[in-house]
């Protein structure tokens, strides 16, 4: 049953009851009075609609006329000839209704306090495959240091026995054996 279902109900309750009073008791609860509480309680009804804490606090608390402090004035202010069992039965029903507001507005604070869970994935890592290259080894050629001379004709097969920047003595030779010339 909802907060405002329970609340009219009570409140529906504590009105016939001013109605069906006897000559000898109270007189009933003013029309004025009782559409002012009926509009307290819209007012009510509004703020729970909104869902948020700050708007629940207001009912109780607000800094506008929270609807306690207006309800509590409205039942105080009606004539002193109203049935006293309806007068208190209606407060005892207003009672109830706050007590209940409290709850929810609790509620709504612990749930607005409460930090929101991000779900994260976990980030899967794929290993790449890599192709493994087959290195082919080079020979490396040994020259002769710039200015050297020696005559040996460089790398075989070369041949031509001058040095760099020096005198040649040689020749070269050929990879087959060849003796390809003479040098100076």
């Amino acid at each position: 049953m909802s907060l405002r279902v329970l609340t009219a109900a009570l409140v529906a309750l504590a009105l016939v009851a001013a109605g069906c009073g006897g000559d000898d008791e109270g007189k009933p609860i003013p029309a004025s009075t009782a559409a002012a509480l009926d509009a307290q309680l819209n007012g009510v009804q509004g703020r729970l609609d909104n869902g948020t804490a700050g708007a629940c606090k207001d009912i109780l608390e607000g800094p506008r006329g929270p609807n306690l402090d207006q309800v509590n004035q409205l039942i105080e202010s009606m004539p002193d000839d109203v049935d006293a069992d309806v007068r208190s039965a209606l407060q005892d029903s207003f009672d109830n209704l706050w007590d209940r507001v409290q709850d929810k507005c609790d509620e709504l604070s612990e749930a607005q306090q409460q930090p929101t869970e991000t779900e994260t994935t976990p980030t899967e890592i794929t290993p790449t495959e890599t192709t493994p290259t087959e290195t082919v080894p080079t020979a490396t050629e040994e020259l002769p240091p710039d200015g050297n001379g020696n005559g040996n004709g460089g790398v075989p097969g070369n041949g031509n026995g001058n040095g760099n920047g020096g005198t040649g003595v040689g020749g070269g030779i050929s990879p087959d054996g060849a003796n390809l010339g003479g040098g100076e």
